[in-house]
């Protein structure tokens, strides 16, 4: 089984990408970066959905930059998921008036765009915020959106009209959780954060909210996520970033195999496919190939000072055309010596080379499974 044989091989590559980092860090990657900077762009040539992008408010100008940017290395659709960002300083594209703007860009782009919902946590104290939400995820449905994004705020920072911390699993969230099932939309859902970030040897300054005492543990924010999975059979979840468990392969095996109605995707976390070799990451993407989404975590830009300047809309694209090349070239390539395109990044990958079938579900199959209204897209053999 994979979860049994597997285990050993992660750690073994786990160490062993560590000694490689030690050995190269010092010049390699700033090597790899020029060179890479100099070479074509990678472009795939199969249908590609990237299940996971932001843009924090309906701009006419964001689609087409978004759009722009995916053209250069082939990937045709993606879906902007909103998210109340209460607590962190994040615009993530949610408010009662900017929910009016999306409707007009998914009729503007009903090819291209897909757009999840979210949960207003601005009235987490009022004594109707439970009633509340399931009402605005049946008005939020009524406009078009093909799915719910929910945030790591909820377990880590909005608290209830007692002051108390709201858990993911609280009960009075079950009809909330059933609607989304009923409606058919999907749940992209982001709970905790990568488990080294509670250790204090990987606590940077930006990162100081992990250290405070209130703050529940990555284990049981995995526990109250893996609870609702275990109550709510019949809704679909996604867990955004490899389930937050990206360190550790086997569990999110585990996860998967205990929980048939949850999925994963793998937004901006290629970061940790460092540590298992590529073999391994090819046996876990085969064995799971049904259960894996595309998505890269991309931020599209919104204010006019960006889209409006032609300096620093170049520059945007650049950088995220090259990050699409990167994963691109990672998952369909057996490629060495593939640099991470972030400046000041040490991360250097070797190509997973994952199948031609698996690639197809990854890609583009799981998402069309899971999200209501997507046309299926073509297969590379057709």
């Amino acid at each position: 089984m994979y979860n049994n044989i597997t285990r050993r091989r992660f750690m073994g590559d786990s160490l062993l990408a560590a000694k490689t980092a030690c050995l190269g860090s010092a010049f390699l990657p700033e090597f790899l970066n020029a060179q890479e900077q100099s070479r074509p762009l990678y472009k795939s040539r199969y249908h590609i959905i990237d299940a996971h992008t932001h843009c924090g408010a309906p701009h006419d100008d964001s689609v087409p930059a978004q759009l722009d940017i995916m053209s250069q290395t082939g990937v045709n659709k993606f879906v902007v998921l909103l998210f109340d960002t209460l607590g962190w300083k994040y615009a993530g594209g949610w408010s009662k008036d900017k929910m009016s703007g999306w409707p007009k860009l998914l009729k503007r782009f009903p090819e291209e765009l897909i757009v999840f919902g979210t949960m207003d946590f601005n009235r987490a104290t009022w004594p109707t915020f439970f009633q509340d939400i399931v009402q605005k995820l049946e008005w939020q449905a009524e406009l078009g959106v093909q799915g719910i994004k929910l945030w790591k705020n909820l377990g880590m920072h909005v608290r209830d009209g007692n002051g108390k911390l709201l858990k993911i699993d609280d009960p009075r969230f079950d009809p909330y959780w059933a609607k989304c099932g009923e409606l058919g939309l999907p749940v992209l859902i982001h709970s905790a954060d990568p488990r080294r970030y509670w250790t204090a040897e990987e606590i940077k300054d930006r990162m100081y909210r992990y250290r405070q005492s209130w703050m529940p543990s990555w284990e049981e924010l995995i526990r109250q996520r893996d609870a609702i999975l275990k109550r709510h059979p019949g809704t679909t979840f996604i867990g955004a970033h490899f389930g937050s468990m990206s360190s550790d392969l086997p569990m999110v095996a585990k996860t998967l195999d205990a929980y048939p109605n949850f999925y994963v995707d793998v937004a901006s976390r290629l970061r940790f496919m460092a540590a298992p070799s590529p073999e391994t990451v090819r046996e876990f993407f085969t064995k799971y190939q049904d259960r894996v989404l595309f998505g890269t975590d991309t931020f599209v830009p919104y204010i006019d000072s960006i889209l409006n300047s032609s300096e620093r809309m170049a520059q945007w694209k650049d950088r995220k055309s090259r990050n699409y090349a990167w994963y691109l070239e990672y998952f369909e390539t057996d490629h060495k010596n593939l640099a991470e395109p972030r400046p000041g990044s040490e991360l250097v990958l070797s190509g997973a080379k994952l199948p031609p079938e698996v690639l197809e579900k990854f890609y583009h199959i799981n998402a069309e499974k899971l999200i209501p209204g997507i046309k299926k897209g073509r297969r590379v053999e057709e």
